[in-house]
């Protein structure tokens, strides 16, 4: 009996373990796109600098769905899966989500708030 016990614990454990893979790969598929390991990319540029390339009429827009703030490095993981959020980042820059028609229309909808 103590073989099959012993058997019975191995296998509680390791499906545990798949289990708990799984959830954290649902739970970080979901989330915000990590930042590609690149110099345009780097954490330690202004967030000013993202919108060259993400603002509404550049080359990579946001999406209309993106949530109404500025500061990328409080959602966007660098490329080891790290945020990096700073304090006092503004969540609303010139030329961000507030001077996007469809983001600020979209938080007008909802009453300034998202």
């Amino acid at each position: 009996m103590g073989a099959m016990a012993a058997n019975a614990r191995r296998l509680i454990w390791a499906a545990g373990l798949v289990a708990a893979a799984g959830v954290g790969l649902w739970a970080t598929s979901r989330g915000s796109p990590s930042l590609p390991d690149d110099q345009n990319h780097a954490v330690s540029q202004a967030e000013a600098k993202c919108l060259g390339c993400h603002a509404r009429t550049a080359g990579f827009p946001r999406p209309a769905d993106h949530p109404l703030r500025d500061d990328c490095f409080s959602c966007h993981r660098d490329a080891r899966g790290r945020l990096r959020p700073r304090p006092g980042a503004p969540t609303s820059l010139p030329g961000g989500w507030r001077d996007d028609p469809v983001l600020a229309g979209r938080a007008a909808a909802k009453g300034g708030r998202e």
